[in-house]
């Protein structure tokens, strides 16, 4: 019971803080899915494969406090819940370069379709390229911050 008031506690704070960036970011015409990421990180580092319901909980409480379209979290987290436990076992194969593109490529596929849904007749390519551009050198900054600074593990004598 204490996991799962952990888990929705993060997600609602990763939410607020997606929101409060998101205000600043949309000056540059930035879009950074902060929540979307987040999730899509726990699911690929999560030790077992996510359920679709779980994907699916996740993502209709989104909507409800991101006051978005109801299910289109929901909707949009059970395909990425999928896409990632297909590819599983070939991510041990990646580098984290790879990764990184990977993980950008599908944030700026989320930001596409979002921005389709949501966005109609106000669909900007350029938002969307600012936007990629923005997501994969996040994910590749994040992920050199992994490899410049490793965990360092206490020595025992």
């Amino acid at each position: 019971m204490l996991k799962y008031f952990k888990k929705i506690l993060l997600i609602i704070f990763i939410n607020f803080l997606d929101q409060s960036i998101s205000s600043f970011l949309s000056n540059f015409y930035i879009i950074f899915p902060l929540t979307f990421l987040a999730y899509t990180f726990y699911v690929y580092r999560s030790d077992k494969n996510i359920n679709p319901s779980e994907a699916f909980v996740i993502g209709l409480f989104i909507d409800l406090i991101s006051e978005s379209y109801f299910g289109l979290h929901a909707l949009i987290f059970c395909v990425v819940t999928y896409i990632i436990n297909i590819y599983a076992n070939a991510f041990k194969l990646f580098s984290y370069l790879q990764i990184c593109i990977f993980f950008g490529v599908l944030s700026t596929a989320y930001v596409g379709f979002t921005q389709l849904i949501i966005n109609l007749y106000n669909f900007s390519y350029l938002m969307l390229f600012i936007s990629a551009i923005f997501c994969t050198t996040f994910c590749i900054f994040i992920a050199a911050l992994r490899v410049f600074f490793p965990k360092t593990s206490k020595i025992t004598i």
